[in-house]
């Protein structure tokens, strides 16, 4: 098993370490501080400054069927003055016919005979 651990250990390195769930978003409480968060979460994938003086954490999780994205889930924190005062989720699904169109699924090509 110690043979292992390491392989495992390059392996979820490797990937881009943590993945937020929708259960480790609802860890999140208001009043939680950003060290808080980052420990929570990892690093957000982006950060957007509002207006307000107000900072939003963007997380994302992407749930896959087979090789495709069958869901997608943004993770929204707003945090102000080092603190969280609201948390919002959007969901969004891939449209079912925007990637499997018939000539993707097809590998023969037509000969022209004369």
């Amino acid at each position: 098993m110690k043979r292992f651990l390491p392989l495992f250990l390059f392996v979820s390195c490797a990937v881009g370490g943590r993945v937020v769930t929708m259960d480790a978003f609802y860890e999140v409480d208001l009043c939680t501080t950003v060290p808080q968060v980052v420990a929570l979460l990892g690093k957000p994938y982006a950060i957007y400054k509002k207006g307000d003086g107000c900072v939003e954490y963007e997380y994302i999780e992407r749930i896959k069927i087979g090789g495709r994205d069958a869901e997608e889930r943004r993770y929204y924190i707003m945090i102000r003055d080092g603190v969280v005062i609201s948390k919002r989720v959007k969901q969004s699904s891939p449209l079912p016919y925007g990637f499997d169109s018939y000539d993707m699924q097809t590998t023969q090509k037509d000969e022209i005979t004369e």
